[in-house]
């Protein structure tokens, strides 16, 4: 299962503010998103500029790998709201991040050149993660999913709203598009 996620406007915010602000903010965000991706079992493979590349059931087996990613995007979220509430309180520029997550299989491991290899994800899985967070644009959405996210994930522990198929830049394929939201809580039943 692999996550990407990318900050709004971030080329705009780079031009408006001095480079060592906008790396004390990358910092403080990068330390925030590490920290609960690895809480959830996951290991951030890449950072690309103010992007990140997160995976779950790679190098470790791990058979709730989807859900894990599901409750890791759920929570970074709800992290990069409060990360921007102290922004705003402190001053200094939000970071609006979009999400994007899909499942499926992918070649792992080290690759590039003989000197310089790194350890990644490669095929069509990583393709449609890219394009999903890409896709929030289009839709107005924080997260979108895949369907095969959703199938794995189950609907009872949370809630995918369904936005119909749409066309990812370079794919063949239309792929079914999901907004994950939080599951709203249900009040206990009276006695």
């Amino acid at each position: 299962t692999v996550l990407f996620t990318d900050i709004r406007d971030f080329t705009t915010l780079s031009e408006q503010h001095a480079p060592e602000e906008v790396v004390a903010l990358l910092s403080d965000y990068f330390e925030l998103l590490n920290r609960i991706v690895e809480a959830h079992d996951g290991v951030i493979v890449q950072y690309l500029g103010d992007a990140v590349c997160a995976m779950w059931n790679a190098p470790e087996s791990n058979p709730d790998h989807v859900a894990d990613a599901c409750r890791c995007t759920l929570a970074l979220v709800a992290a990069v709201d409060a990360l921007n509430a102290g922004n705003r309180a402190a001053g200094r520029p939000e970071l609006a991040t979009r999400f994007g997550l899909h499942t499926g299989i992918a070649v792992v491991g080290s690759v590039g050149a003989s000197t310089r290899r790194q350890y990644t994800a490669i095929g069509d899985t990583i393709n449609v993660a890219s394009r999903l967070e890409g896709m929030n644009k289009e839709f107005g959405t924080t997260v979108l999913t895949s369907e095969a996210v959703r199938a794995a994930a189950g609907d009872e522990a949370f809630a995918f709203r369904p936005l119909g198929s749409a066309r990812a830049k370079g794919r063949a394929a239309e792929i079914a598009v999901y907004e994950l939201l939080a599951k709203p809580e249900t009040p206990d039943a009276a006695p």
